[in-house]
């Protein structure tokens, strides 16, 4: 890259991958989002760290579409609550009777809300009713963050989607976050969390990212970089692990005909978690 991203940004790169295959991410919208420069961006990216990026973000997108779509469908949730969203388009793939609370960084969420309500109005995307709430994930109090959504939910049922997030964040950040998972939701609500396995490090494609990372991205000076392990989801106090999918086990799934290199692979995790 020519010019250094900060974190924030990498969700235009997510929003080119996501479009590379609409019928496998089931993102009908994703294209919308990046212009030239982020396609450059993700050329670099997918050129320098894996080829099959463009591919496993479908996949991950695809695995969260069918689980919250199902849920809808058989009236376990009524809000996707949605932290770091980014610029994806849940809000107009998933079922209309979905309502969404999407959550973000300030700069993130004022860029977002403005295309969105412009598109909307063009009639480029179908009407939704969005509630964005601007946070830093980084803020050692979350209590404010709370308030707002406990006003919006009222009781009403929830999945909490984190995707892409956690690998930028520290230990006490995301025993934070999941903390404040649990103050919001009721039982039989969901999580849906993405993560890398610390067994991921040690491979070379994994040691690519961390360069490319380092190299290309202009972070703060919070940002470290985690992993986490099987036993810190199945070990959640009051949640239950009810289902666990990496990116290999979904192109088996989704795309059996599709040859891909394991080991050019960032193996990404997703578990879903239903509160006790």
């Amino acid at each position: 890259m020519s010019k250094k991203i900060a974190i924030h940004e990498t969700a235009f790169v997510t929003s080119a991958f996501r479009a590379a295959d609409k019928n496998l991410s089931k993102d009908m919208y994703a294209h919308l989002w990046p212009g030239d420069i982020t396609k450059k961006h993700a050329e670099d990216y997918a050129g320098n760290v894996s080829k099959h990026e463009p591919f496993a973000h479908c996949l991950r997108n695809r695995y969260f579409f069918e689980t919250i779509q199902d849920l809808v469908a058989i009236h376990e949730i009524e809000y996707l609550i949605n932290f770091g969203c980014g610029f994806s388009m849940y809000p107009f793939v998933l079922s209309k009777n979905l309502k969404h609370i999407e959550v973000d960084k300030s700069d993130v969420i004022a860029f977002k809300k403005d295309r969105i309500s412009n598109w909307m109005t063009q009639e480029i995307l179908p009407y939704r009713e969005i509630q964005y709430i601007a946070a830093d994930f980084n803020n050692e109090n979350f209590d404010e963050l709370r308030t707002k959504i406990t006003t919006i939910l009222k009781g009403s049922s929830s999945f909490i989607l984190i995707e892409g997030v956690l690998f930028f964040l520290g230990k006490d950040d995301t025993l934070r976050l999941f903390n404040l998972f649990n103050s919001i939701q009721q039982p039989n609500d969901y999580i849906g969390s993405v993560s890398y396995r610390p067994q991921l490090e040690q491979t070379m494609v994994f040691q690519k990212l961390i360069s490319f990372v380092e190299g290309n991205l202009d972070k703060n000076a919070q940002f470290n970089y985690q992993t986490i392990p099987d036993e810190y989801y199945s070990s959640l106090e009051n949640y239950s692990l009810t289902d666990h999918q990496h990116t290999l086990n979904l192109a088996r799934k989704y795309a059996p005909d599709t040859t891909i290199e394991p080991s050019e692979v960032l193996n990404e995790h997703m578990y879903i978690l239903k509160k006790k």
